[in-house]
């Protein structure tokens, strides 16, 4: 490798300055890898186990990728610290180089009339004991021999360091990519998260109205008894505020509404909501609470 060939080293500092600037902007990068609920359709709001085991797969998930984010990041600030160091090693052996063979030169021009090896100067021949100038010589041609040997390390250790900084160069791409990649999936399994928990949350519902269910032996309406319920209401509209006192598409009123552990108006809970609290009244109390429309549970 030629000491004046610098142009890979550019190559080099320019992009170790590119993953400066990346460095300072991973962070705020979007991600991919996320995985998606897998159930075939519906989250299970009226299975509590099923429930419970996607809200602990959803915490599981966004703590594994939260851990390696943080891995990845410290690996990609050690890799570029590291690719710096790298750098300046092949700098600085260049300059040793340099430095050796303009010492080498300003030694042969002084002691060579024609500044090359082999040539004796005026000086040398004109010395009183040829034995002196052939200890001299001796001497020169050892020290341009220890320069020449010299060099051969600088380039071997020179290709070392050149070899080394190209491996942490593509090692911080890829490490660059899984941080680009844990930043989309962290928000995406933040909000699976989210999902889960709510999930579990309606599941709970369910759950204490199946227990109700079974210690006072009561039967599950099917779906089409809670349809024609609906329709019977309100027309199956869940949004529906009368303005009679009565809310939803189950037409809960207020006070009834907190019983099953409702808050805020009936009309403003997501369906899912508003079908397990129905749930849980008719567990607890039977067709009775829809003096008419009850009849559809029966």
């Amino acid at each position: 490798m030629g000491t004046n060939d610098s142009s890979p080293r550019l190559g080099r500092w320019a992009w170790l300055a590119a993953v400066a600037v990346v460095a300072g902007t991973a962070a705020l990068a979007p991600g991919a890898m996320a995985r998606e609920l897998d159930r075939g359709g519906r989250p299970p709001f009226t299975n509590h186990r099923l429930a419970q085991e996607d809200l602990a797969w959803a915490e599981e998930n966004l703590e594994a990728a939260r851990r390696r984010l943080a891995q990845r990041t410290q690996e990609f600030d050690l890799l570029v610290e590291n690719a710096a160091d790298l750098v300046g090693v092949e700098q600085s052996l260049v300059n040793d180089v340099i430095e050796s063979r303009n010492q080498a030169a300003e030694f042969i021009v002084v002691a060579y009339m024609t500044g090359r090896s082999g040539a004796l100067s005026a000086e040398l021949l004109a010395l009183e004991h040829l034995i002196d100038a052939l200890y001299l010589q001796h001497v020169i041609a050892a020290r341009a021999s220890a320069i020449a040997d010299a060099y051969d390390d600088y380039e071997r250790l020179l290709a070392e360091a050149g070899d080394r900084l190209v491996f942490v160069l593509d090692r911080i791409e890829v490490v660059h990519r899984d941080i680009q990649l844990a930043h989309r999936d962290i928000p995406l399994l933040e909000g699976q998260l989210a999902e889960a928990r709510w999930v579990t949350l309606v599941a709970a519902i369910h759950g204490e109205a199946e227990a109700e269910l079974d210690r006072r032996g009561r039967r599950d309406p099917t779906a089409a008894q809670w349809e024609a319920l609906r329709q019977c209401e309100s027309s199956g509209n869940y949004l529906v505020n009368t303005g009679n006192g009565y809310y939803g598409a189950y037409q809960f009123d207020q006070a009834t509404w907190e019983t099953v552990g409702g808050s805020g108006r009936p009309h403003w809970a997501e369906p899912v909501v508003q079908d397990a609290r129905a749930r849980l009244l008719h567990a607890r109390r039977g067709w009775q609470p829809w003096p008419i429309c009850g009849r559809h549970l029966r």
